[in-house]
Parts: structure tokens; sequence; C-alpha cells
């Protein structure tokens, strides 16, 4: 057992993917031989993915885009609220769409259904997230720490993309140490690597447009894949991505996160193929948020996706429409998108 940055005790059953110099050559190697391409095509798919979930999920960035630090506490629902709630307020410009309660809770639940996603973009990584989770954004002036959270994930990524995205992935990595103990710098430090990011995106694109994929060596470079998978994490520790499961375009899913003062659980179900999984950690860190959110990558393209439907979302197993909740929308460089309005059952919409 170990303490995480806010001192509370964490231990986690399980340890993620991380970027080494091995995975720095191996992405060298990819560009730069023919030989090497076939060698590693499978590790791109595997060690170098999974370490760029590691240091893309994160909590919102909303702190670094100037937003208010605090968010209204959870409140019980009007007598004269309607069936489907009115435009809750909104944070704009960060990395999440959709919607976060403060309070003290010990649960947060949802179900979704997995979205079709058609990459578009050959020079970024392009990401959509759906997940659920206890802690993660600033109340009262804190960062709500370790982050807890659940769900699915589908990734675009090229060869050409993972590549520009490699000096801003660095910096993320090491900054990540600091996110409890100095947020401030943490945040400069995600500002000064999206700027890289979306600079060295730009000119990847632009290669990418001019080589195209006609060619054995523009399919290599150029060519996005669209890779999906499960995962929990117990933030600012790594994500882990559990082996062995797929979710697949149109399945259902469910995942719910848990507190019971001692411990998380997190579980993520594909209801469609009949699978479970279940991680617990053990921490005794005081819940002060719960989420339900369409993650994506902050100054990046949108990939093109149907609308994810969360219904039944539950906090403390009461609907979602029973508080007052704050929205949270995606900064994208194809456009903005939030979510839509809470529905009786705290069910909403996140469409493009």
């Amino acid at each position: 057992m170990v303490r995480n940055k806010t001192g509370h005790h964490l231990r986690k059953h399980s340890r993620a993917a991380r970027w080494d110099r091995d995975d720095f050559r191996l992405l060298f190697l990819f560009m730069t031989t023919t030989q090497g391409r076939p060698r590693i095509r499978s590790r791109l798919a595997t060690t170098v993915v999974g370490s760029i979930v590691a240091v893309l999920i994160s909590p919102s960035l909303a702190t670094a885009q100037g937003a208010p630090e605090s968010e209204p506490k959870a409140t019980p629902p009007a007598s004269a609220r309607s069936k489907t709630q009115s435009d809750p307020p909104r944070k704009r410009g960060t990395n999440w769409a959709g919607y976060v309660v403060t309070g003290k809770f010990r649960s947060i639940s949802a179900e979704w259904i997995e979205p079709e996603v058609r990459c578009s973009d050959t020079g970024v990584i392009q990401r959509v997230v759906p997940w659920v989770g206890l802690n993660g954004t600033v109340v009262d002036g804190e960062q709500a720490l370790p982050l807890m959270q659940t769900g699915s994930e589908i990734m675009c990524v090229s060869t050409a993309g993972a590549l520009a995205s490699v000096p801003g992935l660095a910096i993320v990595n090491l900054a990540s140490a600091t996110v409890a103990d100095n947020p401030t710098w943490f945040h400069n430090a995600v500002r000064a690597a999206e700027g890289a990011n979306k600079q060295l995106g730009e000119a990847a694109s632009g290669l990418c447009a001019t080589v195209g994929t006609a060619s054995a060596q523009g399919t290599a470079t150029c060519a996005q894949d669209a890779y999906r998978m499960a995962l929990w994490e117990a933030y600012p520790a790594n994500p882990v991505v559990y082996p062995n499961v797929t979710p697949a375009p149109g399945d259902a899913m469910r995942a719910s996160v848990t507190f019971d003062g001692q411990s998380y659980t997190m579980t993520v179900a594909n209801v469609t193929q009949h699978w479970t999984r279940t991680t617990v950690v053990h921490s005794d860190a005081p819940v002060r948020s719960a989420e339900v959110i369409v993650e994506g990558q902050l100054n990046s393209a949108l990939p093109d996706f149907s609308p994810v439907v969360f219904t039944d979302v539950k906090v403390d197993g009461r609907s979602l429409s029973a508080f007052e909740p704050v929205g949270y929308s995606i900064g994208a460089t194809n456009g903005e998108v939030g979510p839509g309005p809470i529905a009786e059952d705290g069910g909403f919409t996140v469409a493009k």
C-alpha cells in the first residue's frame, strides 16, 4: 500500500503501460526502416496505444482555461422542476462533455450505447471516451483526487499522429506527478504540451495530405486505425486497459463507481457481449464530486461519432435530474461539443 498525492492510502491491483526509451526507439524505427515496421506493428497497437491512453486520460482542464474553480453544491430538485431539466450552467473549452455534481457521494452509475466512430484527421490522436467517475474536478480551490473512473474508449491513431504527439505526451507524463502538489504548474505544462501537439499535428496532417495513403509508405505512415478498449483509472496513477475485451459499435454498456469509506469499486460491463470487469482500489480519500462524461482531446479535432446517449444516470441511487449539475463542453478544433438537456431518468445525449 502506498500514499497518493493527496496523502490518502492508495493501492492499485495492476500496473498500466508507461512510455519508456524503448517505446520511443520503436516508434522511430517504425517510421525510418521498412524492416522495423512488421516487428513493432503489434507493439504500436498495445504498448504505444496503451501509453497514449495513460497520459491522455486526465481530469478536466477547465481550470487551465480560466473557468471558475468551484462548483455549486448538489441540491434537491425544485418543486417546479419540469420533466426535462433546463440548460444548466456550463464550462466551455474543456476536454469533457457531460455533467458534474459536487458533494459527498457514495456512487455514480450510467448506461450507454457504444458509438460508431469514423476517424477523420490523420495528423492527430482523436478520442471518444464515455465514462463515469468520482472526484477529478476542482472543488473549493483544490483538485479532488484521486479521480476514480471506468468506461470505454475509442482512439483513432496513425503512425504520423502518434509521432507528432510524442513531445507533448512526454511533457504531460512528466508533469502529471505534480497535479496535486502544484496544479497551476501542471495545467501550464499541459497547455504548453497541447500547443506543441497542435503545431506538430497540423504539420503531420499536411504531410499526410500530400503523401496520401495510395502507396505502401503512405498507408504505413498516415492510415488511421480505430482502437476500442475498456479501462479503469485511479488518476493521477496511470489507467489500466482491461485485456481480452473489446467493445463494439452498438454494444450496450453499463458502468459504476462506488465508495464505502475505505475503497472504491469500479465496474464496467458489456451487456451485449455478456462480460463484466471489476477493480477495487483501496483508498480512504473522500468523494467530492461525481461525473458522467464523454472525453475528447483538447486542441484536437473530434472524429465523427454517432450520438452517445446516456440513460439511467444515478448519483447515490437518485436520478441526475434531482441535482443541479454543471455542464462541460469539449473545445475541439472542429467545433464545440456539449451535453443536451437532462431527462427525468438522469439521461442526456452528447452529440457532435
